[in-house]
């Protein structure tokens, strides 16, 4: 049977498989246009449909049954010339690149899905100068596409978007969050000005309507987390419909939703929704029961809901299920990190910074910084030995610094910044673990937490209580820095136990040393962002709207500012649409 005659729906699995071998196969060049002049390269021979469609079966099954090397190894033999063997293998490669942020993985991702996009543009229908000019003022007659055109626009359509995806994680800088809007909408035009108005009304809609809602929603859900003005809700409802639907495409939303709630929304301070993960989890691990990627969120689950203990025994769990992709351990040993540090056990989370230090080639900066700010939290407890190893660890975290696509990442400077620190005031930081779990957004997980969250609270207010008991003459030119980062990491903990006038209080006496900040500016706009939550905790949603436009527009050029500028674009968000409810609840009780 022919390309023209038949396809199918669950084609579309291959965007669920994820690898680590392909990027070696595939082109290597950096520039789309390398990868259009290299077309007439790839191989022109079609893939039969119903071939496709049981490759996919086949490989998706093996890949959540933890066999990844066999998944891939039914992609590869055409790879380099199937529109769906190509995109699924831009996925193998793409998954793990968005569990594990290792810049190699990227860099290979990147590749697969650029080859993706030169074998789809080879397919995809001929349009003259002047059909493209007249495309402008009108849309195209999709009805006169053939199914291998018309099935090349959606895999193009797919593979923009992974390729969006990957430009926002290239790097945390204002630029990329930028240029992969552009991207993403793009992908979301494609989808609905070229797929959904024109593709699912032919006699082939059955076919493409099961391909439709992941890509359409996922970048829905993307623009949303990027553009104030686009709800996320509408995404998320498709996914969640798509989740509960029947085929094999369902996985790949349950993997959408599981990594947009328990990862996203955790790091950017967007509203979370555990139960849909929770229900997710429970059929999946039915299914797939030692499979590593549901055990890897399920661990991040319970770590959400304050399980902390138990989360280490999932991820060490998912540490045993397999042994061939050692990223996926990576994962788990950065989540025990935090996990640890949550509880304070801060030599058990520096033995897991050291395993990572060891293993891992993402960033030894990040992880030798972070193996020695939990060290320092055991402050008179520590050792010789963990001194002299936190003085050598910091020495050299700058030493490891990287550049990626001629950019450094922003925390690897904030913790050079830090190591600076730690030499300038003769070998002390204030609450090193602590910010570290703060600036990651972990109050919010460690809240839900009660006795954890009081532990942490006791060792902020005793060191504040330490600094403020008289000169400290190891602080040097960084006494305001200091005083200002103890106050906030307290109003911070406050905030995050339900406690907004005592937060507020202490956040508002940060800005006492706004003029006295030597390096740590960040803390104006950080703080301000926590005041405005306080706010809205208390009810005024219009003064908590005000501060964060304040934060928004009054700052800049300041320490890890993209992250923050990601958090306040969620609280307004959550806080718009609190008033929505209350305005809708005030209509209803009239």
């Amino acid at each position: 049977m022919s390309l023209e005659e038949k396809t199918t729906p669950a084609v579309c699995q291959s965007h669920l498989m994820g690898a680590t071998s392909t990027g070696n196969m595939l082109l290597q060049q950096d520039d789309d246009d390398e990868f259009e002049d290299a077309s007439d390269e790839l191989s022109t021979s079609l893939m039969d449909l119903d071939i496709a469609f049981d490759d996919c079966e086949r490989a998706i099954r093996k890949f959540f049954n933890n066999e990844l090397v066999e998944a891939m190894e039914i992609m590869k033999p055409w790879a380099r010339s199937s529109l769906y063997h190509s995109l699924g293998t831009a996925i193998f490669e793409f998954i793990p690149a968005m569990l594990t942020f290792d810049h190699t993985q990227i860099s290979r991702a990147l590749t697969a899905i650029k080859a993706c996009i030169c074998i789809c543009n080879q397919h995809r229908k001929y349009t003259t100068f002047v059909e493209s000019i007249g495309s402008l003022i009108r849309k195209p007659n999709y009805s006169t596409y053939t199914d291998i055109e018309a099935h090349a626009e959606l895999c193009y359509a797919e593979a923009l978007l992974l390729q969006a995806a990957m430009t926002i994680m290239e790097g945390e800088d204002l630029t990329g969050l930028i240029k992969g809007t552009i991207k993403v909408k793009n992908c979301y035009n494609s989808y609905k000005e070229r797929l959904y108005d024109q593709l699912w009304s032919n006699p082939l809609q059955n076919y493409f309507q099961d391909c439709h809602p992941v890509g359409y929603s996922i970048s829905i859900l993307i623009i949303s987390l990027l553009d104030i003005f686009l709800q996320n809700a509408f995404g998320l409802a498709e996914l969640e419909a798509s989740s509960k639907s029947p085929g094999l495409r369902s996985v790949l939303c349950d993997l959408t939703l599981l990594a947009y709630h328990l990862v996203i929304c955790q790091f950017i301070g967007a509203e979370e929704d555990v139960e849909v993960c929770d229900r997710i989890l429970k059929e999946q691990l039915k299914v797939y029961r030692d499979g590593v990627w549901f055990l890897i969120f399920k661990g991040r689950l319970e770590l959400m809901r304050g399980s902390f203990n138990q989360a280490i025994v999932t991820y060490n769990t998912a540490i045993a299920s397999q042994d061939i992709w050692k990223q996926f351990h990576h994962v788990c040993y950065w989540e025990i990190m935090w996990a640890n540090g949550l509880i304070m056990d801060w030599r058990e989370a520096a033995f897991y910074a050291q395993k990572l230090i060891n293993e891992s080639t993402w960033s030894r900066t990040i992880y030798s910084y972070a193996k020695a700010a939990m060290l320092l939290q055991l402050n008179i407890h520590m050792s010789k030995e963990e001194k002299l190893e936190c003085n050598q660890l910091l020495v050299k975290a700058g030493h490891y610094k990287q550049r990626i696509a001629g950019k450094s990442l922003p925390m690897e400077k904030f913790v050079i910044k830090r190591s600076a620190r730690y030499q300038a005031q003769g070998g002390w930081l204030l609450l090193p673990g602590i910010e570290l779990i703060c600036l990651w957004n972990m109050f919010h997980i460690l809240s839900a937490n009660h006795m954890a969250t009081s532990d942490v609270l006791k060792v902020i207010k005793t060191t504040e209580e330490c600094i403020d008991s008289g000169p400290k003459n190891w602080m040097g030119r960084y006494e305001a820095d200091n005083r200002a980062l103890v106050r906030y990491l307290h109003g911070c903990c406050l905030a995050h136990m339900g406690l907004p006038n005592l937060a507020i209080a202490a956040l508002d006496s940060v800005f006492e040393f706004k003029n006295d900040l030597k390096e740590d500016t960040f803390l104006l706009p950080y703080s301000l962002v926590e005041i405005a939550m306080c706010h809205h905790q208390l009810g005024q949603s219009d003064q908590a709207l005000l501060l964060l436009q304040d934060a928004r527009k009054r700052f800049s050029g300041y320490s890890l500012e993209s992250r923050l500028q990601f958090r306040i674009h969620s609280k307004m968000d959550i806080i718009k649409g609190s008033i929505k409810v209350e305005a809708s609840n005030q209509v209803t009780s009239l």
